[in-house]
């Protein structure tokens, strides 16, 4: 793959994380973007590693919002150029539905913006 498609690649990434999230504020699909949020910020104020399933068990219940949701919101904290986290590491989630793909550690991206 050559940078111009990884380029394209991302571009395409943020854009569907974009608009997972702009579907996830229909009052239909409830307040879950919002507590995925809030689950997020308090585990970077926490300021230790955390995980997905963390920030899951946090945000409670999905009722209908989505599977893309929470990944959307981690994704958007991820952005290399403005992004709260940055990945610490890998770890083996025991949902089921998580086997088999990666799964990444997560920490509060280090004052300065570097990683």
């Amino acid at each position: 793959m050559s940078a111009g498609q990884l380029a394209l690649g991302y571009v395409d990434r943020h854009e569907g994380q974009a608009a997972a999230l702009a579907a996830a504020t229909a009052p239909q699909r409830g307040d879950y973007r919002q507590r995925c949020e809030a689950a997020l910020a308090a585990l970077v104020r926490a300021g230790g590693e955390f995980t997905a399933d963390d920030v899951r068990r946090l945000a409670g219940p999905q009722d209908g919002a989505g599977r893309n949701v929470l990944p959307s919101v981690i994704g958007v904290a991820a952005h290399p150029d403005t992004g709260i986290i940055v990945p610490a590491g890998e770890y083996r989630s025991r949902r089921r539905e998580r086997r088999g793909s990666r799964n990444r550690v997560w920490i509060a991206r280090p004052k300065g913006g570097a990683a």
